[in-house]
């Protein structure tokens, strides 16, 4: 993926073993930069926040997931990693406004990709949509 080696990526843990090994992970795969902390809270800066171009959250319960702060328009995706089962997961995801979830543990390819495919998917929705093309209709001549 073409945008993976200049994204950053805001990696957002409590967990400080698990952070690292994400990390070490995504940079291992050719990941521009990821920036982390153990909490949300922690990134008050917001330049900090408006830096990012992906945001990472990773809990143990996705029921205690922070909202994205990005959800209303900001046009940073971002991805929710808790270990429960996938529908437990997915419902906690879209409520707290995370663009995709997964489900842990997982392979460190898998969340490259998955951060790869919300990325193009935020790009393609903050490009402006192609102006229809208008083609001037031939006027009809009769033989007759």
């Amino acid at each position: 993926m073409k945008v993976l080696p200049i994204a950053r990526i805001l990696l957002v843990d409590s967990h400080m073993e698990r952070r690292l090994a994400t990390k070490a992970a995504l940079t291992a795969l050719g990941v521009g930069s990821v920036r982390e902390a153990a909490a949300l809270d922690e990134v008050t800066d917001p330049a900090v926040l408006g830096s990012a171009d992906v945001l990472v959250v990773q809990v143990d319960d996705p029921e205690d997931a922070p909202a994205n702060p990005f959800r209303f328009g900001a046009g940073i995706p971002a991805v929710l990693i808790a270990e429960v089962p996938a529908q437990l997961l997915v419902r906690a995801a879209s409520r707290a406004g995370y663009d995709a979830a997964l489900g842990a543990p997982l392979a460190p390819r898998l969340l490259y990709r998955r951060i790869g495919s919300v990325m193009q998917r935020a790009r393609r929705l903050a490009r402006p949509a192609p102006s229809p093309v208008v083609q001037p209709t031939a006027d009809l001549v009769s033989a007759g």
